[in-house]
């Protein structure tokens, strides 16, 4: 090594650039940068650019939203600071009276969806029930199912006038009055809560299919009955799991807007979704009054997610570790397995196959009936004919793909990044970052709408009424889905890998993209796939952003409904779930076909 006098620079200050061959071509005439200059490294300049973008997508809306509340003019005029909008808002029952029905409404649908989904996850993973792939299968139609075409499919079974169910059993049991009423609070309730058993179903099946058996044995062992070891083992190792579903299942419903759309409008049942929405459409649109009901409809929202987070948080002291490989233990129902299936199918019936049938139905047919063997007859193919006809249907085709393909891609983008950051570097926060991206969940579509209505109307960035207006709300309301698929993508890779392909060349492009990017590659598809078929699904975010010309099928949809068009709102309807279900088709087959070839 070379001392101070050898070199002519202080022995600190050669370490500090690297080498001692630095330090005898003369490192002392190298300038001195700032130490914040110095810092910015690659990584940090890119955490500070992420962090930069996730601000912009999720804080910026929200304080903009939060001070529309406090003045008394629409966005992008002068306005006077007031407190009007939160006592007019406050003042009357209707806010406390919305804020209540949302709450039972969550409480409600989530319970029906959590009971339904885990029963059908025990059947398929821990009995011995017959044709468990049939019913596997059935649980995943809804995911296909465009969220205002299943709520509408309720209304062709259980309206009091139009019901094909009610006309069925007043046929059959001669009542005088049907016994089915979709537009009550329950009706409401049932076409959300059993159109959403898949998630609960997914989360619980990981639940059931991850528990070891030898617990069960040891309890058998002890005496315990199988009630007893229900209730003792397995409900208690599955508390975290249960609780976050269900809390899970109650952010989702507090955030919907198509079934209190659809159906509690006309019941006069309004929840905050609907508050906000009827706020926007009144004339004037008071964009004040909307955001303060935004306001309060997020705090339902933030507690529910903290709630959630709390719960998965303490999740580790309920991990069982083991050292050795198992597959949990079929119970064996004896002759109760033909009845544990034919329940299974019977509830599946009921929640997938009606509500399809009844719009595969529909829009085959020249006006809405009942189905009969007289009424097949006229079947015709003359709504789908008119729906390729129509210039709108289209234009909203190719929108929905250009801002459903867009924001997959930009959101699984982001998140990658903000994934890496998280997981393969130690800068300081990182971790705020994470929380930063995750915040989006607790914003309810029309919330997240007005907020954008807010910044976009108020900033000189000419937006409004765009499809880019749409892709950043898709973008921010469902980078938190995304983020946690390319978590668990990056987390399967192990560090090793790259290091390897560092020291084998040194460029950090090169090797991610020939290195990193194969491996993960099925994990982007499978998020990019569940973005792009929740923005197909969607209604809250459309319903209030887009205009003509930018109007999404969804959006169509809706106004094909409002204008009681139902064969041709079936015959659209149709056509959405087969693109979706092609899209999710192709994409899955392509992601287990790169995942064969990279060992995934």
């Amino acid at each position: 090594m070379y001392s101070e006098k050898q070199t002519g620079a202080p022995a600190s200050r050669v370490a500090s650039l690297g080498s001692d061959a630095g330090a005898r071509h003369g490192a002392s005439a190298l300038p001195r940068f700032p130490a914040w200059i110095a810092a910015l490294s690659p990584p940090r300049i890119a955490l500070w650019g992420l962090v930069a973008a996730v601000v912009y997508l999720t804080l910026v809306p929200l304080v903009m939203v939060i001070y529309g509340t406090f003045t008394d003019g629409p966005p992008g005029t002068d306005a006077s600071f007031t407190f009007a909008n939160y006592i007019d808002a406050f003042g009357g029952e209707e806010l406390y009276q919305s804020g209540l029905n949302s709450i039972l409404f969550a409480l409600a649908s989530g319970a029906l969806s959590f009971t339904v989904g885990c029963f059908l996850a025990w059947v398929t993973e821990r009995s011995n029930a017959p044709l468990k792939p049939l019913i596997y299968f059935l649980v995943l139609v809804p995911f296909v199912l465009p969220g205002i075409l299943s709520t509408i499919s309720w209304i062709f079974l259980l309206s009091p006038t139009i019901g094909v169910l009610n006309q069925i059993v007043v046929a059959t049991l001669g009542l005088a009055e049907p016994p089915f009423n979709i537009y009550t609070f329950s009706g409401m309730v049932w076409a959300f809560g059993i159109d959403h058993i898949t998630l609960p179903f997914f989360l619980m099946a990981a639940a059931f299919r991850s528990m070891d058996p030898s617990l069960e044995e040891a309890a058998t062992v002890s005496g315990m009955g199988p009630f007893r070891t229900f209730y003792y083992v397995n409900l208690r190792i599955m508390l975290p799991s249960i609780f976050a579903v269900c809390l899970l299942m109650f952010i989702r419903g507090i955030e919907t807007f198509e079934a209190p759309a659809v159906i509690g409008l006309p019941a006069g049942i309004n929840l905050f979704a609907t508050e906000i929405f009827l706020a926007l459409r009144r004339a004037p649109t008071n964009y004040n009054l909307a955001g303060t009901y935004a306001v309060a409809y997020l705090a339902i929202t933030l507690i529910g997610v903290g709630l959630y987070l709390r719960v998965t948080r303490g999740a580790e002291r309920f991990v069982m570790i083991t050292g050795k490989a198992y597959r949990p233990r079929n119970i064996d129902l004896g002759p109760w397995r033909f009845a544990v299936t034919l329940t299974s199918l019977a509830i599946l019936t009921i929640a997938v196959v009606l509500p399809l049938a009844v719009v595969v139905w529909t829009s085959f047919m020249p006006f809405y009936s009942t189905p009969s063997w007289g009424m097949l007859g006229l079947a015709t193919l003359d709504n789908y004919a008119a729906i390729f006809e129509l210039e709108e249907f289209y234009r909203a085709s190719t929108n929905t793909l250009i801002t459903g393909a867009s924001a997959a891609t930009i959101a699984v983008l982001l998140s990658l990044g903000i994934a890496w950051i998280g997981i393969r570097t130690d800068i300081p926060g990182k971790r705020l970052l994470d929380m930063i991206a995750f915040s989006p969940i607790a914003m309810p579509g029309v919330v997240l709408s007005l907020s954008l209505v807010w910044v976009y109307l108020t900033l000189p960035i000419h937006i409004y009424g765009t499809l880019w207006i749409l892709i950043v709300a898709f973008v921010t309301k469902f980078i938190p889905i995304s983020l946690r698929i390319m978590h668990v993508s990056l987390l399967q890779v192990h560090k090793e890998l790259e290091e390897a392909a560092e020291i084998a060349n040194p460029s950090p492009v090169r090797n991610a993209l020939f290195v990193l990017l194969p491996l993960i590659l099925p994990g982007m598809l499978v998020g990019w796939l569940y973005v792009l078929t929740l923005t197909f699904k969607d209604l809250s975010i459309p319903i209030l952003l887009s205009h003509v010309g930018t109007d999404l099928l969804p959006v169509l949809i809706f106004g094909l409904f409002q204008s009681g068009e139902l064969p041709r709102l079936c015959a659209m309807g149709v056509l959405l779930t087969l693109m979706i279900a092609a899209i999710a088709g192709s994409t899955r087959w392509l992601a287990t076909r790169l995942s064969v070839k990279t060992g995934g």
